[in-house]
């Protein structure tokens, strides 16, 4: 009689000889496509398969890592050969996924390992080739498996994807910038992270507002859209040291839409906050420079000259003036309008309405309006005041 120890061994060796002719006859090559039953027979597996079929179960990323993953996929697959039952061939693929070879007929056995997995809290995908017509053809099925999987890009962890049932993508016609504008001014002006989450959401609805895209094309079009997000916020702040750039291979590691849609809103709130944080001091030296704009052009200056002298939009200047000054663009005009106009009544013998106009008002009534609600007196009371 053999020992424990001996029969443990027999039995990897079985086991390894059983996926080594089973990831031959899904890859279609060896030579193992020949006296397929007979090979399976040799393998104390079952021959005989009525419209056989390939479901390939892949753990999601979260579970995959770490030590110890070889010997929990070991574990998984003689606890899923046990559940599928006799008539199937659970085995490991060449990418380390769990295989499961069935009859069409018995195809309940590929719902019942996904249910014994979710019970287990393993999240799992599992991808379902279409039945072939004899065992020579699986590898059809598996390959067809494997694109199914691709799907969960789309479908999220946890679902079972058949083949025939697959999304058919399309390419991305053209990046939309002006969405991207959209999502940035959006994200500027967001109250709390969840406001970022949905305008992140908007854009991906739009992306793919006409069906899925390429998964590829997704990729890349998220890495164009933070690489322009930076960029805008870095422009606006005007300091590049206070952030920490995206990561690509991160990025690119996230396996559904709904993984990536969430490191994007995350990654576009700390870039705001960070970017904010060290846009403090250049926003104050931008609101520097447009006062000293204004007193040098009183006469004429307007919202839209001071931004163009600045390099600004003049709604973000009139927002920026307002959280830092807490007077309005008009306001603080107005003040330096008014302070000019009593240095000239001060030290002048001026017309009231050549100050007037010197300071940048053209009718001399609305000057005398404008001097008395801020000053209390009319313009000729305050030159008599001051013994002009």
């Amino acid at each position: 009689m053999l020992s424990d120890g001996l029969l443990d061994q027999e039995d990897a060796i079985l086991k390894w000889m059983r996926d080594r002719y089973l990831r031959e006859l899904v890859s279609d090559r060896g030579g193992a496509k020949r006296n397929v039953k007979e090979s399976l027979s040799v393998l104390n597996l079952n021959p005989y398969f009525t419209f056989p079929a390939v479901a390939l179960v892949e753990t999601a990323a979260a579970a995959e890592g770490g030590p110890g993953r070889t010997a929990r996929v070991e574990r998984m697959r003689d606890d899923l050969q046990q559940c599928a039952g006799d008539g199937s061939v659970v085995f490991l693929d060449e990418e380390g996924r769990i295989g499961l070879l069935f009859s069409w007929l018995a195809q309940d056995a590929v719902e019942s390992i996904r249910k014994r997995l979710t019970l287990q809290s393993v999240p799992v995908n599992i991808g379902v080739g279409k039945p072939c017509r004899r065992l020579s053809e699986v590898h059809v099925s598996y390959r067809q498996a494997a694109l199914a999987l691709r799907n969960k890009f789309y479908r999220g962890t946890g679902q079972i994807i058949h083949f025939s049932e697959a999304d058919r993508y399309q390419p991305l016609q053209e990046y939309p910038a002006g969405e991207e504008k959209r999502l940035y001014e959006a994200v500027k002006a967001a109250a709390s992270a969840e406001e970022i989450r949905e305008a992140v959401d908007e854009f991906y609805r739009f992306v793919l507002r006409n069906g899925p895209l390429d998964i590829q094309h997704v990729y890349e079009l998220t890495v164009r859209l933070l690489i322009g997000m930076e960029k805008k916020a870095l422009s606006d702040a005007g300091n590049g040291s206070a952030y920490k750039r995206f990561d690509i291979m991160t990025l690119i590691k996230l396996e559904t839409l709904q993984e990536l849609k969430r490191y994007v809103a995350a990654y576009l709130a700390g870039l705001r906050d960070s970017v904010a944080q060290s846009g403090k001091a250049n926003h104050r030296s931008i609101i520097k420079k447009t006062i000293s704009y204004m007193e040098r052009e009183c006469r004429c200056a307007t919202l839209n000259s001071a931004a163009k002298n600045v390099y600004m939009t003049p709604a973000y200047l009139s927002l920026l003036f307002k959280m830092n000054t807490g007077k309005t663009f008009i306001e603080h005009l107005t003040d330096i309008r008014i302070d000019k106009a009593k240095e000239m009544l001060r030290s002048t013998h001026l017309k009231n309405y050549e100050v007037a106009d010197k300071v940048g008002y053209q009718d001399p009534r609305y000057f005398s309006q404008i001097f008395k609600k801020k000053v209390g007196v009319s313009p000729s009371e305050y030159r008599e005041s001051q013994g002009k």
